[in-house]
């Protein structure tokens, strides 16, 4: 069973990458619910566990992780909390040392996918599996 916490659709992907590039990606604070972020996250944390699931699906001499930078999103406040929205994030997806000028994996093939700005039908889809996200961040959790 698919561990859906930390698991990103497509639109939460576009959502938070974008968020990030805007605001903390700018040189600008991150906007929280409460507003301006002014003690940003400081460390991520991953287990094992996660980072191996993410490898299993690289080629076992060229696979490695392309780490995206996100900014959590109001879509996380139910999973965890309102503390996470506005800080940043790290987003996990598999790719193979050939595909580092792409600009996404697709974990079911990795082949190249592209997260572009735009906002058509088949980008809005919540397809589960394209990218893991659930580090432990500081703060809050330090």
């Amino acid at each position: 069973m698919k561990d859906k916490k930390n698991s990103l659709t497509k639109k939460q992907f576009k959502a938070v990458t974008r968020k990030y590039r805007s605001e903390i990606g700018s040189g600008k604070a991150g906007l929280g619910i409460k507003g301006e972020i002014t003690n940003q996250t400081r460390w991520i944390w991953f287990d094992r566990e996660q980072i191996e699931k993410v490898l299993k699906k690289t080629d076992g001499k060229t696979g490695g992780i392309k780490f995206y930078f996100g900014e959590y999103d109001e879509s996380f406040i139910e999973e965890l909390g309102s503390n996470y929205v506005g800080r940043m994030m790290l987003a996990m997806v598999p790719c193979d040392q050939d595909d580092l000028n792409k600009k996404a994996a697709n974990l079911k093939g990795l082949e190249a996918i592209d997260f572009e700005d735009g906002d058509d039908e088949e980008e809005q889809d919540d397809e589960e599996d394209e990218a893991e996200n659930g580090g432990r961040i500081c703060p809050p959790n330090c």
